[in-house]
Order: C-alpha cells, then sequence, then structure tokens
C-alpha cells in the first residue's frame, strides 16, 4: 500500500518500484487515492522487475459517519463499474477543492497558483497538496503545521465531504475482479468494540481483509490487529503508507511481516 504523485505522492510509479526492490520489497500494490492513473506505467515498469506489482486504489467511503479508506487489490483498471465509482468520486475531490480555494480566500490566503503548480495534469487534489502549498507560501513550517492550524475541522480549508457509503465502495472493488481490505484501521482511533462493530458489518458488504501491519503501529498493536484478523477469518495485508522520502515513519517496507497464523491476502491472486 503505497501513492505515487499520481494521487499524494512523491514519486513517479517507475522510481516506487525502484525503491521497492532497492529495500527488497516483494509485493508492491500503487493504491493511488480515488484514481489508478499510475498503474499502467508500473505495470511496464515491472515487466523487467522481481518485484511483483498489484494493481490497486485506495476509495474514500463513509461507515456511519466516518470517513474510511478501503484498499481495492488486483483489480481490473478497466472495469466500467470500477471507473464510473472513481469518477464520481474525482468530481467530490475537484468540488471540495474549489470550496476549499474559497474559505482559505475568505481568510485572506490565496494558494490557487502553488496548487495548481503541485497537481500534475493526472493528479487528485488532496488535502495534503494544499498542506504543501501552504508550506511553499510560507503560511507555515511544515506540513504536521499545516494539518494543525488549517485543513481540520473548525478550521481555515476544511471542507466537509459527503463519500461513498462503504457498500457502494465495495461493489467497485468487486466487480472490477479485486479484494476490498480495510485500509490503516488503527488510524480512525475506534475503541475495539466500535472497531468489531465495523469489521462484522464491513464482511456482509464484501470487505474481506484488513492491513494489520503498518510502518506506524507497534508490536502490541500489530498483534491485537493479527487477534481481531484470526477471530474474524479476514485476510490480512501489510502497508507503509508510503507518500514521500522525507517522511521517515512511513518508509516503504517499513512495516513488520505477517504472523504465520494469518492468510495473507496476496495468496488470493
Amino acid at each position: 500500500h503505497c501513492h505515487s504523485y499520481y494521487s499524494d505522492g512523491e514519486l513517479a510509479p517507475e522510481a516506487l518500484l525502484d525503491l521497492a526492490e532497492k529495500r527488497g520489497i516483494t509485493h508492491l500494490a500503487l493504491t493511488d487515492h480515488d484514481t489508478t492513473a499510475g498503474l499502467a506505467a508500473l505495470a511496464d515498469a515491472g515487466v523487467t522487475s522481481p518485484v511483483s506489482v498489484i494493481n490497486g486504489i485506495e476509495l474514500s467511503c463513509s461507515w456511519r459517519g466516518q470517513l474510511l479508506h478501503v484498499l481495492g487489490l488486483n483489480i481490473d483498471p478497466g472495469n466500467e463499474a470500477l471507473i464510473s465509482g472513481i469518477k464520481q468520486n474525482i468530481e467530490r475531490r475537484f468540488e471540495r477543492a474549489e470550496a476549499m480555494h474559497e474559505d482559505f480566500e475568505k481568510h485572506g490566503i490565496n494558494l490557487r497558483a502553488r496548487v495548481d503548480r503541485l497537481l500534475k495534469t493526472h493528479s487528485v487534489p488532496t488535502r495534503p497538496h494544499f498542506a504543501q502549498a501552504l508550506v511553499d507560501s510560507g503560511v507555515v513550517k511544515d506540513k504536521r503545521q499545516a494539518f494543525k492550524r488549517y485543513l481540520v475541522r473548525g478550521k481555515p480549508g476544511f471542507v466537509a465531504m459527503r463519500w461513498p457509503e462503504i457498500d457502494e465502495i465495495a461493489s467497485w472493488i468487486l466487480e472490477a475482479g479485486g479484494i476490498a481490505v480495510l485500509a490503516h484501521p488503527l488510524r480512525y482511533k475506534f475503541t475495539r468494540s466500535k472497531l468489531v462493530r465495523l469489521i462484522d458489518e464491513m464482511k456482509l458488504q464484501g470487505v474481506e481483509g484488513m492491513e494489520v501491519s503498518t510502518a506506524v503501529s507497534n508490536s502490541q498493536q500489530t498483534a491485537q490487529l493479527t487477534s481481531l484478523a484470526n477471530q474474524h477469518r479476514l485476510l490480512a495485508s501489510i502497508g507503509s503508507d508510503f507518500h514521500a522520502l522525507d517522511q521517515p515513519w512511513a518508509a516503504l517496507g517499513n512495516a513488520a511481516p505477517l504472523s504465520d497464523t494469518l492468510t495473507p491476502v496476496w495468496s488470493r491472486f
């Protein structure tokens, strides 16, 4: 689970693959936010690579009013249902970006030119693009400060989104022949009972996997997720959620191996 500059990552897909080779990664899934635009380049580069490349995507959705991210792994990017769903989410992102610009401008901050420079012609606008624009304009010193002073609920630049429900997202992934996996489950800060409720409900919708090992989870947290995955018979995945080289806490490949008790999601590919 990693990102390229086709969404909010730093590197081209080819550079991601080169880095994966150097770090001894065996399976690499490009899972850009709400876009599959980088998959063709990754596939082309993967022809001569020892790394197994996996077609993926990270889709935003809603569950009981909570934003969730669900990975679609081993998808067919040419599937019509998936293409239609992606188009809907991209349109939502551009509509939010315009609303964010308007809100910043009410506070005397104009980021349009800087955001436009950050957005490649193939990119979708995300909050990290705005965070980087705030840094580039000198409003804040770094992205962490950007997400403290701006872009979060109650602060300038925050615009709430209405995402599709999790069942709709899952249907897109299943139609595309993929496996739906809950990304970084601890990021949502759910109680254990709420996380169990989510697992029970998402399984009914076709989300049959969970990211068990992440770059930012400690051994105790990974053990807790391992136990939940085993109890609920979930497929397990690993994800560094890599975005950029200057984020060592999410370095590519910086996640612990899965427990032998788990069924890896890639066993189904």
